[in-house]
């Protein structure tokens, strides 16, 4: 019983991962970026971030949250890729690639917080 919380957030990680990694493979593929790595951690005020070498960092609570969330949040950090801003260009190719872009930012504005507060 005393593992029952670490196993429970280190299968929620491992499924983060998981889902996370294929969306990145996905959306790198259809906005012929790359990227250099994946890292999951706890974090608890972004949903991601990347860095301008390629590094993608997603918190392990975007399982936690709607498939279109974490679909949104990898189409947006991947889009950085492209453009280290949120310019119009930035914009764009966020959403040639992700239809419900709208829908998913909703959610966060509605949710995000109470999702950010759950702890491991």
């Amino acid at each position: 019983e005393a593992h029952l919380p670490r196993r429970t957030l280190d299968f929620l990680k491992r499924l983060a991962r998981a889902e996370l990694g294929s969306a990145a493979e996905r959306y790198a593929a259809a906005m012929g970026v790359t990227y250099r790595r994946i890292a999951i951690r706890d974090q608890r005020s972004r949903w991601g971030s990347c860095s301008a070498a390629g590094d993608l960092s997603f918190s392990w609570r975007l399982v936690l949250a709607p498939a279109q969330v974490l679909d949104y949040v990898v189409a947006h950090e991947m889009a950085h890729r492209r453009h280290m801003n949120h310019g119009p260009a930035f914009w764009r190719l966020v959403l040639q690639h992700c239809g419900h872009a709208a829908q998913a930012k909703a959610w966060i504005k509605s949710h995000g917080q109470s999702v950010h507060r759950i702890a491991p």
